[in-house]
């Protein structure tokens, strides 16, 4: 192991845990907050440019991004989580093959996703009973973000097996050279070239951020980087390649049924005319700054959980979920605070920065606003306490209880309820849907039995760790 490489796992299992989590978890809530406002921005100049009825154009995009980004986000849960272990191990070989693993097949999956979405986006648009005011803009909207799709998972990919290995400060660099360059780029070719101009925009930012990382990674040598005999692991080992998908297919199935229930969600959104789903997209906006600081804190807690996992201490672990979901309450709750107060002596402001002169679109999104935008500090407890069992490769049972949210209880608390409730019923459901999940979370987290479980790459290679990897210590 590199002496760079070294000193961050060390850090990770011996240093005190919540300043080295709350460290690791700034530059990756800047980097969510980036992104979150990459995406208000485009938004922000769809809405002024577009028109409000473009805007669900916006929203559309957004979700099926999400579910297809589920098989990426699989694929990177594992290799972040492999590697976070097999550093806590001392175990850098590990590394090496898991990187190749997981950059081979995203990077065939990805290629695919882009060809697919873009000959299928007619029909995915129709399907969803997309307003017609809004389908010219979502149907091109939809094609060209698919073509933005190959550079940006492998770059999440990428981003992703670096935090795992300890390291959240040089994404962050490369992601502000994505984020910025997007901000330049969007209300450029959203003149020139129309709601196209997003897609695109986000594929040179992305694209542009992807080269450079890849050279960073090559230059300085990281855990990750393939070189000479190692590039041979970009042919995977069956073995290794069918571990990886087995943990990263209940965090893709997650993200399939979640999105799925968007878009049940916003199916049902679309039957209340183009006003309501106007409403619905501008609202949902602001929904991502609420989620972003637990994100960021639980992709903190995950690496630092698998690197004390991989050197056996266990009271360690119990720590990090303690203290990591009481940081993500905080600041979800100071989050949500601050958006209402802003919407209260601003006259509406976050939500009018969406929404250009359309009182009856307003007035919709500030009901949505109000009912649902508190719902979502309970996730920021899922989220953590989800991330610290997914390090030790607990991957199903997170799934399962999201399946049981979004489909036991979400999707029929908004159907169930809309004849009396009308589009209202939606709204609830939103906040109804995040604290169930939060309550079962605690539970799997408390009594379940993701604490037996073996090391990933246990049946799959001769290491075994030791505690004395590292020397002891808080």
């Amino acid at each position: 192991m590199t002496a760079a490489s070294h000193a961050l796992a060390s850090r990770f299992v011996t240093g005190p845990i919540t300043p080295v989590l709350l460290r690791f978890a700034l530059p990756l809530l800047t980097t969510n907050l980036l992104h979150a406002a990459l995406g208000t921005w485009a938004a922000l100049w769809v809405g002024q440019l577009l028109g409000a009825h473009a805007l669900p154009a916006v929203a559309t995009a957004a979700v099926l991004v999400f579910m297809l980004m589920g098989a990426v986000m699989g694929m990177g849960t594992a290799a972040g989580v492999a590697i976070g272990q097999s550093l806590g191990a001392g175990d850098e070989d590990s590394v090496k093959r898991v990187a190749g693993c997981a950059l081979a097949f995203v990077t065939g999956f990805s290629l695919l996703v882009a060809a697919g979405g873009w000959a299928l986006a007619p029909l995915v648009i129709d399907a969803l009973g997309t307003p017609a005011q809004a389908r010219s803009f979502a149907v091109v909207h939809l094609r060209f973000t698919c073509l933005s799709m190959p550079a940006l998972f492998i770059y999440l990919v990428l981003v992703m097996m670096l935090r795992g290995s300890g390291d959240s400060r040089t994404p962050f660099r490369f992601t502000l050279v994505w984020i910025g360059l997007s901000l330049l780029l969007v209300p450029v070719l959203l003149r020139l070239l129309g709601i196209a101009g997003v897609g695109l925009a986000n594929l040179l930012g992305a694209g542009t951020a992807l080269a450079g990382l890849l050279t960073y990674v090559y230059r300085w040598r990281l855990p990750i980087a393939l070189r000479g005999a190692d590039i041979r692991h970009l042919r995977p080992e069956r073995a290794l390649l069918l571990l990886m998908l087995r943990r990263g297919v209940p965090v893709a199935l997650e993200s399939i049924v979640t999105q799925g229930a968007y878009f049940v969600l916003l199916s049902l959104v679309n039957r209340y005319g183009a006003t309501t789903a106007a409403a619905y997209a501008g609202a949902a906006q602001l929904w991502t700054y609420v989620q972003v600081p637990g994100n960021a804190l639980a992709a903190s807690m995950s690496a630092m959980a698998a690197m004390n996992i991989g050197a056996g201490r266990w009271p360690r672990v119990e720590q990090i979920a303690l203290r990591g979901c009481l940081a993500s309450l905080a600041v979800s709750t100071a989050a949500t605070l601050l958006i209402y107060t802003l919407g209260a002596v601003f006259d509406d402001l976050p939500l009018r920065l969406f929404i250009r002169a359309d009182e009856a679109v307003l007035a919709q999104a500030r009901h949505i606003h109000f009912t649902t935008l508190w719902g979502w500090i309970a996730l920021s407890v899922t989220v953590g306490l989800f991330a610290v069992v997914r390090a030790n490769g607990a991957m199903l049972a997170p799934t399962l209880i999201f399946v049981v949210t979004m489909w036991v209880f979400r999707v029929p608390f908004a159907m169930g309820l809309a004849p009396w409730l009308g589009s209202a019923a939606i709204w609830w459901s939103f906040p109804f849907g995040s604290i169930s999940s939060a309550l079962l979370a605690w539970a799997y987290f408390r009594w379940g039995t993701w604490r037996q479980r073996p090391l990933m790459l246990s049946t799959v290679t001769s290491h075994r760790p030791t505690e004395a990897t590292f020397s002891s210590g808080d």
